[in-house]
């Protein structure tokens, strides 16, 4: 079966998302398109395949990224030209991909099309202003709703997002895998330290793009207002985005805020330095976060929200917490200090190779291709 992967979007975390998955399908009938950019590029984190993939370079300038955005030529005729030199039976969009949206119905043309639904309930999000809001709304939330609605094969990684799409997506094929490791082979061989924290380690860390729905403000109120005693490590907000509550200077001698793109190589270390890791999020549909503290080692403490059950064992890999009662992540983070912290390295260890499975990934997306491909012979014959 000849499948083509098209990857136009590297916002947080969809390259590594895409990039697992691609390596994890490469064969000889493998093949993808990949959008680049200085920060997020494709060629340092995929397996190469021969000639199989073609990889562009996003514009530089702001006129030319809006233009892209608008109507992106380059990517619509390589599109094209691989699905007729290669007869494309698959093609699979991996990462939002909304520049494509008003393109559906050609792309359906070309190939058996699935998108990939990452999140089909907007999350809490504070904007720096009116603008960016703007901008997010039109350029990629619309376009992103009409994508879900005009594609006939959608895929998600969540198991409530599956369930719901089950229900009410009647006309559309609707298809779950396993959620891909964000541990990439860049991120496991990183060497890079961030030189914001040299000589400190061992602390709590939040790692991640900084919104409203991870709930950034409550673990930083949370450290801020400790009397503990656990603020005596160092807490490190980790991350590139708009800090939208308010920060209080004459409480941060221990706060260090990295507020920026965290380059794959500085990963490593990043997780590897600190004591433990925290994820107060008041809400989340599909991330592959958890993948990071379980495969580097690191105890991790998650909110009690529904999303991350499907991700964790409550007190076995991840410690829980409420966001209603603020006061507990600075109490749990202390208990670690005593005791069962190498069984909750264990189990997240084991949790990881089990869950992140790369075998298991392939099986279902392959089955979820050749189901629609059967379905649509027996419709022609």
């Amino acid at each position: 079966m000849k499948k083509l992967f098209v990857c136009s979007g590297f916002y947080a975390g969809l390259l590594p998302f895409a990039a697992t998955i691609v390596n994890a399908m490469r064969d000889d009938n493998t093949y993808g398109i990949f959008m680049c950019s200085a920060k997020c590029d494709y060629r340092k984190a995929l397996v190469p395949n021969g000639d199989n993939y073609i990889f562009l370079d996003f514009p530089e300038s702001r006129f030319s990224a809006l233009a892209f955005s608008l109507y992106p030529a380059i990517l619509l005729k390589a599109i094209q030209q691989v699905c007729k030199k290669h007869d494309i039976e698959v093609m699979h969009l991996l990462t939002e991909d909304s520049p494509l949206a008003w393109h559906i119905n050609g792309l359906k043309k070309l190939a058996k099309v699935y998108y990939t639904v990452h999140d089909l309930f907007s999350h809490e999000q504070v904007y720096k202003n009116v603008f960016k809001k703007l901008m997010r709304t039109f350029l990629v939330t619309k376009r992103v709703n009409y994508l879900i609605k005009h594609t006939d094969n959608l895929v998600t990684c969540s198991e409530d997002q599956y369930s719901y799409m089950k229900k009410w997506f009647g006309r559309q094929h609707i298809h779950f895998h396993n959620f891909p490791t964000l541990v990439t082979d860049v991120i496991k061989s990183g060497k890079k330290n961030a030189p914001e924290l040299a000589g400190i380690d061992r602390y709590i860390l939040f790692f991640g793009q900084v919104e409203q729905y991870k709930g950034v403000d409550i673990l930083y109120n949370a450290y801020i207002n400790d009397t503990s005693g656990v603020t005596k490590r160092p807490l490190v907000i980790a991350g590139k985005g708009y800090i939208y509550f308010d920060r209080h200077p004459g409480k941060e001698e221990n706060v260090v805020f990295v507020n920026r793109y965290i380059e794959d190589e500085e990963i490593r270390q990043l997780f590897q330095n600190a004591f433990c890791a925290v994820f107060p999020y008041i809400s989340g549909t599909q991330s592959g976060i958890l993948s990071l503290p379980y495969y580097f080692g690191v105890p991790s403490l998650v909110s009690d929200i529904p999303f991350f059950k499907q991700f964790s064992i409550e007190n076995v890999t991840s410690i829980s917490f409420s966001n209603d009662a603020p006061d507990q992540i600075m109490q749990k983070i202390k208990d670690l200090e005593n005791a069962g912290r190498q069984k909750i390295l264990e189990a997240g260890k084991e949790f990881y190779e089990r869950v992140y499975d790369q075998r298991a990934l392939r099986r279902q997306l392959s089955a979820a291709y050749s189901e629609n491909l059967k379905l649509q012979s027996r419709a022609v014959s």
